[in-house]
């Protein structure tokens, strides 16, 4: 570990009020919060691949980036938050190395994995990773371990691009937003065995009890003598259904850039 800002403070499943809102957390590990560079902005200063880190606060490993401050990008870089003494931590894609150069929007720069560029300048049916909703906002889509988008397309009139995402869905994004080359690193990930309750734990993650050896007080499917299930549809403890109830917003801001969803991709893959 080359830096890090401040301790990331636990929220124990709580909200801005205090009441908790995601159940089962609480405890762990205390955790130092890399500052990872998802915006990408210093344009065109070249990078080396000092090493490759585990970062407690995501399931993608980073990448300890060294850039060379000789010249006239010496003020670029010492503007920059996300660099401090030549160095930032960027997503480590898949088959990045230590001793790799990495750019970010370079010119010429070879469509290699940990290279970042606009999406217009992107080459049509490359994998990418790290994607910009809103230009200059940073990297929000695509982030975890193992995962990649693909560019499918460019629409020339109104500057779009179609990008399709890890769960089928295709959507327009802004061809000035920029994305990373390459899938996120660390694909094995989702292969771990914990191996003990208590790395459970450490991580975070507290008991979950089912419902069904609770009291009919304190969850719907609760009670009754040598029960194996709820009796009921599987539902929340406030009696909402868990499986086939739909909870996204009918009139989802969003959705205007939706250009294939996830389920019209599944139903148009099993035909």
């Amino acid at each position: 570990m080359f830096f890090f800002s401040h301790r990331r403070r636990p929220r124990l499943g709580r909200n801005n009020t205090g009441r908790i809102t995601a159940f089962h957390r609480g405890g762990g590990h205390k955790r130092r919060l890399r500052l990872v560079d998802v915006h990408r902005t210093l344009y065109g200063v070249e990078g080396v691949v000092k090493r490759l880190e585990y970062d407690p606060n995501r399931s993608a490993d980073i990448a300890l980036v060294e850039y060379d401050s000789s010249g006239e990008v010496s003020s670029a870089i010492s503007s920059n938050l996300y660099v401090r003494k030549r160095h930032a931590y960027i997503l480590a894609p898949e088959g990045l190395k230590p001793g790799d150069r990495v750019i970010s929007n370079g010119k010429d720069a070879p469509v290699s994995p940990g290279n970042a560029f606009k999406l217009r300048d992107i080459p049509v049916g490359v994998e990418i990773h790290n994607i910009e909703l809103r230009p200059g906002k940073g990297g929000q889509l695509v982030r975890s371990a193992g995962v990649t988008a693909t560019l499918m397309r460019r629409e020339a009139e109104d500057g779009f691009c179609i990008v399709r995402l890890p769960s089928g869905e295709q959507r327009y994004v802004l061809g000035e937003c920029m994305a990373s080359i390459g899938a996120v690193g660390n694909k094995d990930h989702h292969n771990r065995k914990l191996g003990k309750a208590g790395a459970s734990r450490w991580r975070g993650r507290r008991p979950v009890v089912r419902g069904v050896a609770m009291n009919p007080v304190d969850h719907p499917h609760g009670g009754g003598e040598g029960k194996s299930s709820g009796g009921r549809p599987s539902s929340t403890p406030w009696g909402k259904p868990t499986k086939g109830y739909k909870t996204r917003k009918k009139k989802k801001e969003s959705d205007k850039f939706v250009h294939l969803s996830r389920h019209d991709a599944k139903r148009k893959k099993s035909r």
